[in-house]
């Protein structure tokens, strides 16, 4: 999940007026896990992690077009 913030960054990264985005990807969960039939539900809304559990560092960022569909790719361990 990219937050509302997150996508201002890369925005601003985009337009020259931001020096680097996404250091860090964030590890997190909710507060109720999820029925075993449960469905996911939308999350466009959320401004942050319920509980961040770890953050790792990206290795690698790129660009790729898979089945006519553009994506932003992060990389990490």
């Amino acid at each position: 999940m990219i937050t509302n913030t997150g996508k201002n960054v890369l925005a601003k990264y985009l337009v020259g007026q931001a020096p680097a985005y996404a250091s860090y990807i964030a590890i997190g969960c909710g507060p109720t896990p999820l029925a075993l039939d449960g469905q996911y539900g939308d999350y466009s809304g959320k401004q942050s992690l319920d509980f961040e559990m770890f953050r790792v560092p990206i290795t690698s960022r790129g660009y790729v077009t898979e089945n006519g569909q553009s994506k932003i790719v992060f990389t990490a361990e």
